[in-house]
């Protein structure tokens, strides 16, 4: 099911934020007014260290006010937009997770730094039930915020072992070969009447991209943890 983001941003004290998805095409009202779910939100002064993110989106994309909170409306057709959901998004998990104004820091800088591939690949993982909040560990591990310890939990390590293999340059093209193969499938499958391959701009705009993407990260992980994934 294709979704529209929306960034919830209220300025005054003290600052919240929420970064939601919502059907694109709801069919009913609580559809059209309940997030089918939200990527991450937080509140407080440790949204200072992403608060020039939320200005450049709100520049960049349309915005509605309702009262003192700022309503940034992601552009469905613009791939970066979306891109920057995930990021503010998962900086406000983290931000809502840290403990110091350190952790705070280093966790933020990170994700603001992280290229576009791995922005996708931890809102997968913060989205996916089974993991959420183990990202969220993953994560701050990763960025310096936290240090590793004995209570520190194996799948966490695992999941930093996956990721520190998406710079040798293997992981991420495969990814990108299911994606495309699964989301012309899934598309196929909904659209029977069609005469030819739609094209990934099409994709990408009815969501199917996307639909693709999780499934693919969650099959290609599996394989991992069996074997049976070929490189």
């Amino acid at each position: 099911m294709p979704f529209g983001y929306v960034i919830r941003w209220r300025r005054s004290q003290p600052e919240k934020l929420s970064v939601e998805a919502y059907h694109r095409y709801p069919k009913t009202e609580e559809e059209k007014h309940k997030p089918t779910f939200t990527i991450g939100k937080a509140e407080g002064g440790g949204l200072l260290a992403i608060r020039h993110l939320l200005e450049k989106a709100a520049q960049q994309n349309p915005t509605k006010k309702h009262g003192k909170t700022t309503y940034i409306l992601l552009n469905e057709s613009d791939e970066t937009a979306y891109e920057t959901a995930y990021r503010i998004g998962l900086a406000a998990a983290l931000i809502d997770k840290s403990q110091t104004p350190q952790e705070i820091e280093k966790g933020t800088r990170y994700i603001l730094n992280a290229m576009p591939e791995e922005i996708w690949f931890w809102t997968s993982k913060l989205l996916d039930d089974e993991i959420n909040s183990k990202a969220l560990d993953a994560l701050a591990l990763l960025s310096g915020a936290t240090h590793l310890n004995n209570s520190t939990s194996l799948p966490s390590e695992q999941t930093t072992k996956q990721t520190t293999q998406l710079s040798k340059g293997a992981f991420w093209p495969i990814v990108r070969q299911r994606m495309k193969e699964k989301a012309i499938q899934l598309y196929l499958r909904d659209h029977p009447e069609t005469q030819s391959v739609p094209e990934l701009k099409e994709l990408r705009k009815t969501g199917y991209m996307q639909t693709a993407k999780n499934l693919a990260l969650k099959e290609i992980q599996a394989e991992r943890k069996t074997g049976n994934l070929s490189q």
